[in-house]
């Protein structure tokens, strides 16, 4: 597998895009969209605080590059450990564990120098002595992934073309780009694909989802942008993306096309089928504990992917987009004035007088998604059997 420019089944180039996350087990999931669908290009990736502290996620994400095979010269970036102005919010570990990625079997250590070579891409461990007990360093600084996609913008995006965003996380590592470089940001950045929010749901405050919470006024200075359109994934619509256990035996094992209930779940083909599953019943187990997901748990990340690469699988509104930064008990609430009642896969953008308008996601082909998922495991399977990590 290689980072070369790939045509897609369409005969077009695929999208290039930055990838900023918190891996998270719904995260892994979008990560793994990422580097198996052609219609994208993955030009760098990203580490946030989020799902767990920083110096978890960004350990993390290279153990999820080495388990999935990703290009070697695919960057990762370890990003901002702290929200852009409010406080710190406690990750939630009842939902992701102590390390944001609990319960996941054949994850290669992080001492495994496939490991190392993302994990110290940028940053080289002073030390190996915490890394040979598998326990990530805390590095001291701001991180690389700021000025690193700054200077992606300026020296690596001709004029007149532009990338687009994925956020899984709290949006802190992209809206500190944009505060720095507003300019640079609005010309060279198509959208922002952001996993956050709700409406009228219960969420992890009574007013705000998660990721939005973390750094309410981070979502603020992205939606600031005339030129750079949102879209949001909410909670509305990711809650219908829901992993059940007739997929999940098909994860399993792809003959087993029709489990019917109260039939056992069957064995694992391949050690990536067997990670995976397990990843995903870590998580299931915690939806079901923390909020009452009786049958599975929902796939949040992995729809802003999809968003890019199967548009006509999602709609939703488009309108006036806007969050809550009053540092009271409504910090992190998303509102939305719909400018119609229409549903659209995708942003018109406008870079005229009036501000460009968000998108708001609210429906998904469920059983379309999960054949698409399901496809991008085959194929991620394929790799992993013949490519050494």
């Amino acid at each position: 597998m290689t980072s070369a420019t790939l045509l897609t089944q369409e005969g077009q180039a695929p999208r290039k895009v930055w990838l900023d996350c918190d891996p998270g087990h719904d995260d892994a999931i979008a990560l793994l969209l990422a580097l198996y669908l052609d219609q994208i290009q993955l030009v760098g990736i990203s580490s946030v605080n989020g799902n767990a502290p920083l110096v978890y996620t960004h350990a993390n994400a290279a153990q999820l590059l080495a388990l999935y095979r990703a290009p070697k010269d695919l960057p990762l970036h370890r990003g901002l450990a702290k929200p852009l102005k409010k406080e710190y919010i406690h990750p939630p570990v009842s939902i992701h564990g102590h390390s944001g990625l609990d319960g996941v079997l054949h994850m290669p250590p992080l001492a495994h120098p496939s490991v190392r070579h993302w994990y110290d891409q940028f940053e080289p461990s002073t030390d190996s002595s915490d890394l040979d007990k598998n326990e990530p360093q805390t590095k001291e600084g701001d991180g690389t992934a700021v000025p690193a996609l700054i200077a992606y913008l300026e020296n690596s995006v001709p004029e007149g073309e532009k990338i687009t965003v994925v956020i899984t996380g709290p949006c802190t590592n992209i809206a500190a780009v944009r505060h720095l470089r507003p300019q640079l940001f609005d010309t060279k950045v198509d959208k922002v694909v952001i996993m956050g929010g709700a409406f009228d749901i219960p969420q992890w405050t009574p007013y705000a989802e998660f990721n939005i919470a973390v750094d309410p006024d981070a979502l603020d200075e992205l939606l600031k942008s005339r030129n750079v359109g949102v879209v949001l994934v909410p909670l509305n619509v990711t809650h219908k993306a829901i992993f059940d256990r007739k997929t999940h035996a098909r994860l399993l094992d792809p003959s087993v096309t029709d489990l019917k209930e109260g039939d056992e779940l069957p064995k694992p083909v391949s050690q990536l089928r067997e990670s995976l599953s397990t990843m995903l019943t870590f998580f299931r187990d915690a939806y079901a504990n923390q909020f009452g997901f009786t049958t599975g748990p929902p796939l949040h990340d992995a729809l802003t992917i999809i968003h890019l690469t199967h548009p006509h699988l999602l709609k939703g509104r488009r309108g006036k987009l806007t969050v809550e930064i009053s540092k009271t008990e409504k910090d992190g609430e998303t509102s939305f004035s719909p400018s119609s009642e229409e549903k659209f896969s995708n942003l018109d953008l406008d870079s005229g007088e009036k501000a460009v308008e968000s998108l708001v996601l609210e429906d998904l082909d469920v059983e379309a998604f999960f054949e698409v998922f399901l496809e991008v495991v085959e194929r991620a399977d394929e790799v992993v059997a013949k490519v050494e990590m």
